[in-house]
């Protein structure tokens, strides 16, 4: 999780300083966990977590599929993103569509 931790802070351009204040901790706290030294508590995970707006097995680097059937699945069941911004649900239509036509199925 450390290089996780640093990946994400670098890749905004963050100091130690900056992530500490916009998490409401010390920076020696913070660098602690960066350095691997401290395990961060389930609360402040969820901070770093939703200040970087990824999901807290991204964080802690535990990865699976999760499998999405768009098709099937009730529109309030899930969210989809491009480039930060939620898709509403005929942009998510659309590029249902789109994939049928260009993988030649029936729509």
């Amino acid at each position: 999780m450390p290089d996780k931790l640093i990946e994400l802070r670098k890749r905004k351009n963050l100091t130690i300083q900056n992530m500490a204040d916009a998490i409401g901790i010390a920076k020696s706290t913070y660098a602690s966990y960066e350095t691997g030294y401290r395990q961060p508590p389930i609360d402040v995970l969820i901070k770093i977590a939703d200040f970087f707006a990824v999901s807290l097995d991204t964080l802690v680097n535990r990865h699976h599929t999760a499998a999405i059937h768009l098709d099937g699945a009730n529109s309030g069941d899930y969210r989809v993103y491009i480039d930060n911004l939620e898709l509403k649900n005929d942009e998510i239509k659309e590029i249902i569509a789109y994939v049928k036509v260009k993988r030649k199925l029936p729509l």
